[in-house]
């Protein structure tokens, strides 16, 4: 039998754009602050023309806790659509220099990559503008057993649940999964989200979901209220394991009846939350791939959380695997 790999992890496959920014430029724009706003290709080309780009990475939020897996030393695979354009290039090549498989390769799609552009304020908030392009146009057909087979967990992109498509994609790698052993993970991804798909996001985690991945705004938008221990009664009613990142309070995880507070890391200075939250998953999916406690589980999250946030960027400046 061959060795299982750690992760495999499905979702909008994209680049991340960096920007420098101040409140009124998010105002200008009609965005909604500190949330992900879609918008189409002319308007990301209007976007980089207008402002100064700080930097470019490999990024979306599955594809972030992927990045982030690696530099912990993990290994695994990434499920995403991309077209044969300067930015699928960059970032086909970026997955492959840090050891993730990504077996779609290439699409045939007339629509461009993806791209976020990400807005970050002084204080870290970030605002996310984001072309979906290539990655949106994800369907069962992109889903062979050959590829999710044999992972120890399957990490799935609440964003995906937009596109009906998308939607049926991830339903039948839940099944291929759930054949293979796997645990099934999900992120909730962003409260609005959230509010566009309560009911069958509810419906989903009833059935299929092992592990949930939620800051305490989703959750609590999730559980529909606006007091998270209300909230944290919710997910003890769900039978499955939820880990609620709580800023700089750190984080909840809620396995059955059990409540485990875990410490944030302190940061001197935030400088940019682009992808706490993907990152701390990262650190928990590896942990739990590796067989470790929810306690060191939650600790390895903290950390890779602490990393990411005192920097521009999603991905780690520093080796993860040193850090733990």
């Amino acid at each position: 039998m061959k060795t299982k790999l750690d992760i495999i992890g499905i979702g909008n496959a994209m680049v991340d754009v960096i920007i420098p920014a101040k409140k009124e430029y998010i105002k200008a724009n009609g965005f909604i602050r500190d949330a992900m706003n879609l918008i189409g290709s002319n308007k990301t080309k209007e976007l980089h023309d207008l402002y100064d780009i700080k930097e470019m990475i490999g990024g979306g939020s599955v594809g972030n806790s992927m990045f982030g897996i690696s530099s912990l030393g993990g290994n695994g695979t990434f499920v995403g659509k991309i077209k044969n354009d300067n930015i699928g290039q960059f970032l086909i090549k970026d997955m492959n220099d840090h050891g993730l498989r990504f077996p779609l390769k290439y699409t045939t799609s007339k629509i461009s990559t993806g791209c976020c552009t990400l807005f970050v304020e002084e204080d870290g908030t970030r605002t996310m503008a984001t072309f979906l392009g290539a990655g949106a146009t994800i369907s069962p057909h992109d889903i062979s057993k050959k590829d999710i087979e044999n992972h120890k967990i399957s990490y799935l992109e609440g964003y995906l649940w937009d596109n009906d498509n998308a939607k049926k994609a991830i339903k039948k790698m839940i099944k291929i999964s759930k054949e293979d052993g796997q645990k099934i993970a999900l992120t909730l991804s962003d409260q609005f989200c959230v509010q566009r798909h309560r009911q069958s996001f509810n419906d989903l985690i009833s059935r299929d979901i092992d592990i949930l991945f939620s800051n305490k705004d989703e959750i609590c938008s999730l559980a529909q209220t606006n007091n998270l221990v209300h909230a944290i009664e919710y997910c003890k009613n769900l039978g499955i394991l939820v880990a609620v990142t709580t800023g700089e309070k750190g984080s909840v995880l809620i396995s059955s009846n059990k409540v485990i507070e875990i410490e944030a890391v302190p940061v001197k200075n935030v400088v940019d939350l682009t992808g706490a939250g993907d990152l701390y998953a990262a650190g928990f999916l590896f942990g739990l791939a590796r067989d470790k406690t929810l306690e060191e589980c939650g600790r390895y999250g903290s950390l890779a959380s602490s990393e990411i946030i005192s920097h521009f960027g999603a991905r780690p400046l520093r080796n993860l695997s040193k850090l733990i």
